[in-house]
């Protein structure tokens, strides 16, 4: 049985697309798209957004939405409930044992040291050079709502100041922030700014109809 990841890469490919132009037209991270891909739900963001990456994705591809989300929900459960290993066969006959030595843990302090640092120093790099990230899980682009109000939610790098309609909103530690925002007219365009501290800014747009 096929999974979401496999699907969509299938379809991608038999279409001739690359990750980069699927980027272009989705505004989805390639390194997104490709966990996506690899159904690596370890290097997502929570289910809400995965669920929106899906959805604007299966869109460009023309795979029917329903189909998609019903895939995804029986990849999670799946996941959630692994196949039983019996534990004659999940433990090794034989093992060696790992000793921590004051050499070997010293080392591996200095190694995590060197490790922040350096990851420091490429994310104050990638902020200073570029502006920072900006994924919007909703609302989806082109969306009709009944209701005279939609949420916009998302996520951002750290420390990062968002902005929709020009009104700053609040996020939390992770970048994530929700935002209810209303609807005055029967189409709305939608402007979510992300500013980084060096200035830097990322924009999205999404226009939201109400069903008359």
């Amino acid at each position: 049985m096929r999974t979401v990841g496999q699907l969509l890469k299938e379809t991608r490919e038999a279409k001739f697309y690359t990750l980069e132009e699927i980027e272009k037209h989705t505004k989805i991270r390639r390194e997104m798209l490709k966990a996506l891909e690899e159904d690596d739900y370890d290097k997502l963001p929570p289910l809400t957004f995965i669920q929106g990456f899906v959805k604007n994705y299966g869109k460009f591809l023309g795979i029917d939405s329903q189909k998609l989300m019903a895939i995804l929900r029986r990849d999670f459960e799946a996941k959630k409930h692994p196949p039983v290993v019996m534990e004659s066969f999940s433990k090794p006959m034989t093992h060696k044992k790992f000793f921590i030595t004051p050499s070997r843990l010293i080392g591996i302090v200095v190694a995590v040291i060197i490790i922040g640092f350096f990851a420091y120093l490429w994310i104050e790099y990638r902020q200073f050079v570029g502006g920072p990230k900006l994924d919007l899980a909703s609302p989806q682009n082109g969306q009709s709502v009944e209701m005279t109000s939609v949420f916009v939610e998302g996520s951002t790098d750290p420390e990062t100041k968002i902005t929709v309609n020009e009104q700053e909103v609040g996020t939390d530690s992770s970048g994530y922030f929700k935002e209810e925002v209303k609807l005055s007219s029967s189409v709305n365009v939608i402007t979510v700014t992300a500013t980084s501290k060096f200035g830097q800014s990322t924009k999205e747009e999404r226009t939201v109809y109400i069903k008359k």
